[in-house]
């Protein structure tokens, strides 16, 4: 490998480059010279009027105008008949009809769908209105359906607590009963009960 010099300016080795190249071009050439012709458009000649360069300037800036056809534009306010062109950008299910008995027709067929669908949803509409009523049924029998389960509940306990109270009421009568009966008098117990 061969060692490479580090240049401190980068750019003054192409100032220098630059520098034997002028001196190449200005040199004397050798050998044989051939002069080339210089093809192309002569050059213009200024017109010496103002009204000249005023032309000349309308004619440089003076655009073209293209037609309706050449721009490819479809023609406005006009129905095509069935078979006779394809209308260019258009949708493929595009018909235009000339009668009107024919159109009528197509519009009566497209409103009974339009219809037909409306109805769809009325219908589906009402059938979701009789499933919320049927849900609300059923919620309003299982609602009742715990109340009469707790009611029940209620009824047991309050029959266990009735049951418990006439027998301390018993136990009590006869307690006095015995008590008044026996020769020796006791003394009667407290009872307390809780409610």
């Amino acid at each position: 490998m061969a060692r490479t010099a580090t240049i401190k300016n980068k750019h003054a080795l192409n100032k220098s480059n630059q520098a034997k190249e002028k001196k190449e071009r200005h040199r004397a050439p050798t050998g044989v010279v051939k002069i080339k012709d210089q093809k192309g458009t002569p050059p213009s000649k200024a017109p010496k009027t103002a009204s000249g360069l005023v032309d000349l300037l309308r004619k440089r800036n003076k655009k073209k105008t293209y037609t309706a056809k050449e721009l490819n534009l479809p023609e406005l306010n006009k129905i095509t008949p069935i078979g006779v062109v394809k209308p260019k950008g258009k949708k493929k299910g595009k018909v235009f009809v000339d009668d009107k008995e024919s159109m009528s027709t197509i519009l009566a067929m497209v409103q009974a769908e339009k219809e037909g669908q409306i109805e769809s949803k009325i219908m589906k509409a009402r059938q979701l209105e009789e499933v919320r009523e049927a849900r609300k049924i059923e919620a309003e029998k299982k609602e009742a359906e715990r109340k009469a389960q707790l009611e029940d509940a209620k009824d047991s306990l309050r029959k266990k607590r009735k049951r418990k109270t006439k027998d301390t009421e018993d136990e009590g009568d006869s307690l006095k009963q015995i008590s008044m009966g026996g020769t020796k008098p006791c003394k009667l117990k407290k009872r307390v009960a809780f409610a």
